[in-house]
């Protein structure tokens, strides 16, 4: 039996160490690592031309890596649906069937396969990020009805600070917000140990930041944000899992701060090459998340 904690693996640090099969493979197999299934769908929509950031290329390293011993997560919204509709809560991130899978079966890295893949992950997650953005419009102008909030949020340069905020903002209107949103089953029976619950508040605190930033004068919001959305999945797994290692100091470092601060956020520059990447990785992840 597997005791070790467990760590999670976001893109910046896929892509990284992707650049290197072997270095990457040999991690894997001496720490007990999660993929989020969110890294599958960003190779597949990824149209980078880069060739660190070449579909095929992310695909086949991700592959070998589930392959060489790390485990393949459940995507948010199976985990979100699964609630739903057994109305008990999930118990792990991990998705031991598709990993299961992935280590018995051969890659399709076929060029049509991934275009008809990539095309069914944008025609089922856009939807979702419009829903999340117009509920967070109205609770944002709740909040902001506050005063003392806003006045406090016009002041706070800090994104870290400004999570914090909207998280202790976002925790006190969650009953609201099920009540508001989800049937009376769900209303029911979610509490804070709900996958649910979590993704919730993690959704809203970043939407209500975006509606934030995006009041400001002069501000410029880029269009497409559906990515940011999937660079949640890794922060929103720490619900479940023990620790997060990245380099995405912008969003999920000061996320992950501010809505599990009890959890290990493990930063790592990922600016390097591959060696010294790899040698800043095992400097500091303790000795907790290695395999027994």
């Amino acid at each position: 039996m597997n005791l070790s904690e467990l760590l999670v693996i976001d893109k910046s640090i896929f892509h990284s160490l992707c650049g290197c099969d072997e270095k990457l493979c040999a991690f894997v197999k001496n720490y007990n690592v999660v993929l989020p299934e969110a890294l599958v769908v960003e190779c597949l929509i990824s149209e980078n031309q880069e060739p660190s950031k070449n579909p095929v290329k992310l695909l086949r390293g991700f592959d070998k890596a589930i392959k060489a011993g790390a485990k393949m997560g459940y995507s948010s919204l199976k985990l979100f649906q699964a609630e739903m509709q057994t109305l008990c809560t999930a118990k792990s991130v991990v998705d031991e069937s598709a990993t299961k899978l992935f280590r018995n079966g051969t890659l399709n890295t076929e060029a049509d396969f991934i275009k008809q893949e990539a095309e069914y992950c944008r025609k089922k997650f856009e939807p979702i990020i419009e829903s999340l953005l117009e509920i967070a419009r109205i609770l944002h102008d709740k909040l902001y009805k506050r005063d003392k909030l806003a006045e406090a949020l016009r002041k706070e340069k800090d994104r870290i600070r400004r999570f914090e905020q909207w998280i202790r903002a976002t925790d006190q209107e969650m009953k609201y917000l099920i009540s508001h949103f989800f049937s009376e089953q769900i209303r029911r029976h979610a509490d804070t140990n709900w996958f649910l619950w979590q993704m919730s508040r993690l959704y809203f605190a970043y939407s209500l930041d975006l509606m934030f930033i995006k009041n400001l004068p002069g501000s410029c919001v880029k269009k497409n944000i559906s990515n940011d959305f999937y660079d949640i999945e890794p922060v929103l797994y720490l619900s479940r899992a023990d620790g997060l290692l990245t380099n995405d100091k912008k969003l999920q470092v000061p996320l992950a701060k501010a809505a599990f601060p009890k959890k290990e956020v493990l930063v790592v520059d990922t600016s390097k090459d591959v060696q010294h990447v790899l040698d800043d990785i095992i400097d500091i992840i303790p000795e907790s998340y290695r395999i027994e």
